[in-house]
């Protein structure tokens, strides 16, 4: 699959400038550092778009994603796209409706309350886009085929409850890519799945890139650009083969 195939796709979790969040860093940029990429996406004319939008024709698209759906993102995150009328999409371990990260918790990471069905309702009529992230926030690696396909059946369901919509893609939780992803996504109704690093990239495996407070508008840039795309393809392969050499 050649680099240029799909359109830059970010990674985010949280957007606060609360002190409590620090232990969540690298997934919790400032407002500032919010700020300033969309500043940068705007200077450079992308379009923010979602998965839903992929068959419409745009000369510079990008896909703003956010993992998790912290309740936080209503205090400056979703007010800041709605302002300057950009889109993003936002995935939801639906077991979690109006939890908490309790995945997070054997990691002693700080605990965040997440949205609940009013919230997902109301991204989606301001004209969010809603996609999966698993039912219980599982590594989908790790299990069963059949626990697979019931897992992201249930998620699916779910959200298409809440959202009158059709739920298209879903981000695998801790980039945990499941065995045979392309036939239990088609089987699922899935059209896109996204990961973090990946060695061969395709429709149901898409890369993303995080961003973080370090990247200033320069790097930030160069993460935007088939450059880095390129050269994401090239090293993602080869920590796949050095993870699986075996070590002596």
């Amino acid at each position: 699959m050649l680099p240029g195939r799909f359109p830059p796709v970010i990674m985010l979790h949280h957007v606060s400038d609360d002190a409590a969040l620090d232990g969540h860093k690298p997934y919790s940029i400032s407002h500032g550092s919010f700020t300033r990429l969309l500043d940068v996406l705007e200077d450079g004319q992308f379009t923010t778009s979602g998965f839903e939008d992929m068959n419409i024709p745009l000369h510079k698209r990008v896909i703003i994603t956010f993992d998790d759906c912290a309740k936080h993102l209503w205090d400056f995150a979703i007010p800041e796209l709605q302002r300057r009328n950009m889109k993003a999409v936002f995935y939801m371990p639906t077991a979690c409706l109006g939890g908490t990260n309790e995945w997070d918790m054997p990691f002693g990471k700080p605990r965040i309350p997440l949205m609940n069905e009013a919230d997902i309702k109301h991204l989606s009529d301001m004209g969010m886009e809603i996609g999966s992230h698993s039912h219980n926030h599982v590594r989908l690696g790790e299990l069963r085929r059949s626990e697979v396909v019931q897992n992201l059946q249930q998620s699916k369901a779910i959200l298409e409850g809440i959202t009158g919509k059709k739920i298209i893609s879903i981000a695998y939780p801790f980039g945990s890519i499941p065995g045979e992803k392309d036939n239990i996504l088609k089987e699922t109704g899935y059209a896109y799945g996204l990961s973090i690093y990946s060695a061969f990239e395709n429709r149901y495996c898409i890369r993303r890139f995080i961003y973080h407070d370090g990247d200033d508008a320069a790097r930030l840039k160069a993460k935007l650009s088939l450059r880095y795309k390129i050269m994401r393809a090239v090293n993602d392969k080869l920590l796949q083969l050095k993870s699986a050499t075996p070590k002596k």
